[in-house]
């Protein structure tokens, strides 16, 4: 029997627009800034161009909004929430405004490390004492015998510390070669940090943009085939009801 006061669940077009719309702002601004303040400068009846550097700024401040709205939305519709989602966001609020205000990229390279040490943490801190977190994120929506709960809950954390081993390597290695950005002019004005003399010939760092891409689709690729290899011990284990034997 269905309870009428469980909470309603996001599924299909919400859920996706909740898990990757944020995520494809970030792709955009960062890939197609350039003619996207060129753009906005058009219309603005002035000539706009993005600073030498500045991609991965403009992306995270683009980003940032964007996942409030997500974050917003979701709790809207389902009246309550998600855990993880509360998590990624007030990491994403603190590593996201210290990147534009202090104009470093290493805390945003640095998101991905953190939130998967704190998962994985948080799920082997559970372990040790007989909590299963990863059981209470689920709230309810999967009926499993408690052993197969610690197996998974052990499968995951070993997953998230791996990954966040992964990333620290990742951008450390991709970004090693990456010229300095050059130093903000003393007369810039508010948007200096974003806005650069047009006509200047800027170089991308290529290493900057791999990280992107995997943060983007390599990590989401390594989730979904993890959690595909997780399917039989689910489905053999899976009962209908709270409690069951499976």
């Amino acid at each position: 029997m269905t309870d009428a006061a469980s909470p309603k669940r996001l599924t299909g077009r919400a859920k996706f627009a909740v898990d990757f719309a944020p995520l494809l702002v970030f792709m955009a601004a960062y890939f197609f800034g350039r003619r996207l303040v060129g753009l906005a400068g058009d219309m603005a009846g002035a000539e706009w161009c993005l600073r030498e550097g500045a991609e991965m700024y403009l992306a995270v401040a683009a980003f940032m909004p964007a996942f409030a709205l997500a974050f917003a939305y979701s709790v809207w519709k389902e009246k309550r929430i998600a855990p993880m989602l509360l998590v990624s966001g007030v990491i994403i609020g603190v590593l996201g405004t210290l990147t534009l205000v202090l104009q470093n990229k290493t805390f945003f390279y640095m998101k991905p490390t953190i939130v998967y040490l704190l998962f994985g943490g948080t799920l082997f801190a559970g372990l040790m004492t007989q909590r299963n977190f990863l059981k209470i994120v689920f709230d309810g929506a999967l009926h499993l015998p408690d052993g197969v709960w610690r197996t998974l809950t052990t499968r995951y954390a070993i997953f998230f510390m791996s990954l966040a081993i992964l990333n620290e390597i990742a951008w450390r290695w991709l970004t090693k070669d990456c010229p300095p950005e050059p130093a903000l002019a003393a007369n810039a004005g508010a948007w200096g940090w974003l806005l650069g003399e047009c006509g200047v010939e800027t170089v991308r760092c290529a290493g900057e943009g791999d990280w992107v891409k995997l943060k983007a689709f390599g990590f989401t690729i390594l989730s979904l085939v993890f959690t595909a290899t997780q399917a039989p011990l689910i489905a053999k284990n899976m009962s209908d009801e709270p409690g069951g034997d499976g």
